[in-house]
């Protein structure tokens, strides 16, 4: 915390913070709650003596995500549905890390990823879609990295199991029914973590899943080289970037939370 915070100020917005982080995040117009997250994500970035900072980070957003998604009768998905386990998956950096800190000993699972690369590095979304190849992390059709799963996956629910069988199954044109909470949820904690990126001096780029998993576990000391500055994933295209608005609602939150860091 910046040393223009008098320790009376420091004390109460640490014991406040507290409170916040371990609560769900409020979606409205207050920029203060997202903010602490920002500046815990912040935090863990910058913990060095961690053996995965960007992990610590990463489960703390998804977590958060979690707590705050709320129980939706409707959502059609279940243990073992992966109909919708074919699409591109795009993650940022620190994401990456966390999902590879899960499979980092599983060579199995190092295999598949490296493999499903060979397959879809050179395929556009909808041709991708028509070659089925399944994600490399399922295991008799369920998420072996469930909890550390990235923030797409959390996001993508559905709430009609016919629309994700035309999709996914018989390549028809279909809408995929989506809680709109869950859609605006996603949203808050992409803007908070890569608003802690940037703040952090990290690239907020996202990639294709295994084409970054493929760069990290390809190289000894992956995460700790990125994090000291070094373009490990350089030859690696970059995937869309945030809309005007989304990027302007980053830029918004990152320079609000640096006054009080």
């Amino acid at each position: 915390m910046s040393n223009t915070l008098s320790r009376q100020d420091r004390r109460l917005l640490q014991k406040q913070e507290a409170k916040i982080l371990a609560s769900s995040l409020p979606m409205g117009t207050d920029p203060r709650p997202m903010a602490t997250h920002v500046r815990h994500v912040f935090t863990l970035l910058k913990n060095y003596k961690s053996a995965s900072p960007c992990s610590e980070a990463i489960a703390h957003v998804t977590s958060l995500f979690d707590r705050t998604a709320p129980p939706h009768k409707d959502i059609a998905c279940r243990k073992g549905c992966s109909h919708c386990c074919t699409q591109m998956v795009v993650l940022t950096v620190p994401e990456a890390f966390y999902v590879a800190a899960q499979i980092k000993n599983n060579p199995k699972a190092k295999d598949a990823i490296i493999e499903a690369h060979r397959r879809t590095h050179d395929l556009d979304l909808m041709s991708r879609l028509e070659a089925k190849v399944f994600c490399a992390l399922l295991e008799d059709k369920i998420c072996s990295i469930y909890k550390a799963r990235p923030l797409a996956c959390h996001a993508f629910v559905s709430t009609n199991l016919e629309a994700c069988l035309a999709a996914f199954t018989r390549n028809e044109t279909a809408s995929i029914p989506m809680p709109e909470q869950y859609v605006s949820i996603v949203h808050a904690c992409r803007i908070l973590l890569m608003a802690a990126l940037r703040i952090a001096g990290l690239s907020s780029a996202v990639y294709e899943m295994n084409a970054a998993l493929t760069v990290i576990l390809s190289q000894e000391n992956a995460e700790a080289r990125w994090l000291a500055g070094e373009k490990i994933f350089a030859g690696l295209p970059v995937q869309s970037p945030p809309p005007p608005q989304f990027e302007q609602a980053i830029r918004q939150m990152a320079a609000f939370t640096a006054q009080s860091l």
